[in-house]
């Protein structure tokens, strides 16, 4: 028997969501696009996890299921996912949230109509207060000095574009994955977001971002990668300068373009946090502040 390639991989890590998976399970199996596989890995779950996903491959042969003994954390998980992929597009869904019944079909077909770009995310509605968090249709490298534009949740793209540049999760980030991650992908690889909402995004009392020390101090860090980024490659500098400004010397901004924001470190790095003090050309001591790495 031959096999037939699904367009589609669905991959969803889990740990300890037995209140929940069955419903993010669902949302991915009534989904109007048919043509997926979905790959789930519990990740060592304490509670009744594995046992509820379990239950749901018996009945749908599209559910691929890997049970891991221990926990391995959500980076390795997320690399062990991209490397079992098997579709031409790969997507990305949490065990505890909630896809709309038309975000693969919408997706699927931005993607297969965008040759010229690798990501697509979408909107994301939280629940149960129901924000919709706002999005940067375009975003570049410097909308990510903010803070990281890109929903993970909801992504979709070219796992061959992802495997071209052997971009993976890096550990060093086990509370910021994502964010480092899109960043990078940034650098190499066009990423759209669309304004509709195609997801739910269950906020909970215990989340991750809620006051994380461990978190902030690997955001910041993110942050610095980027300065070093825009600050050493030149031909991405080069790049950028057009956009936004004539410049003096392919250096000093003479005139600004319209635009909303602009960015210093997008041009010329004149200010570089060096401890706990901006730097003038990263050398002279400018002013010292309380809070590190932040704008």
């Amino acid at each position: 028997m031959t096999y037939k390639k699904p367009k589609v991989s669905v991959l969803m890590p889990a740990y300890n969501v037995e209140k929940y998976v069955a419903e993010a399970i669902e949302s991915i199996l009534n989904q109007t696009f048919t043509d997926f596989e979905f790959i789930i890995i519990n990740d060592g779950s304490t509670d009744n996890t594995a046992k509820i996903i379990k239950e749901y491959a018996k009945k749908d042969k599209r559910i691929k299921f890997i049970n891991h003994a221990k926990n391995r954390g959500i980076v390795s998980v997320r690399n062990e996912l991209l490397d079992n992929v098997g579709g031409e597009y790969a997507a990305f869904q949490d065990s505890d949230d909630i896809s709309l019944a038309n975000r693969l079909q919408t997706q699927v077909n931005f993607l297969d109509k965008n040759l010229d770009v690798s990501v697509v995310s979408a909107a994301l509605q939280t629940f149960p207060k129901n924000e919709v968090w706002s999005v940067i249709e375009n975003p570049g490298i410097l909308d990510f000095y903010i803070a990281n534009p890109v929903p993970n949740a909801v992504a979709m793209f070219r796992i061959a574009d992802i495997n071209k540049y052997g971009l993976r999760y890096n550990k060093k980030y086990q509370t910021a994955e994502d964010y480092d991650f899109w960043q990078r992908v940034v650098r190499v690889l066009n990423i759209r977001i669309l304004p509709d909402v195609l997801y739910l995004y269950r906020i909970l009392d215990n989340s991750l971002y809620h006051g994380n020390v461990e978190l902030a101090q690997c955001e910041r860090e993110i942050r610095s990668e980027i300065l070093d980024f825009l600050t050493h490659n030149l031909f991405y500098r080069a790049k950028l300068a057009p956009k936004y400004n004539v410049m003096l010397f392919g250096i000093i901004p003479l005139i600004t373009v319209k635009r909303e924001r602009v960015y210093l470190f997008g041009f010329i790095p004149l200010l570089k946090m060096r401890k706990m003090w901006w730097c003038l050309f990263d050398i002279l001591p400018v002013c010292k502040i309380k809070t590190f790495g932040e704008i």
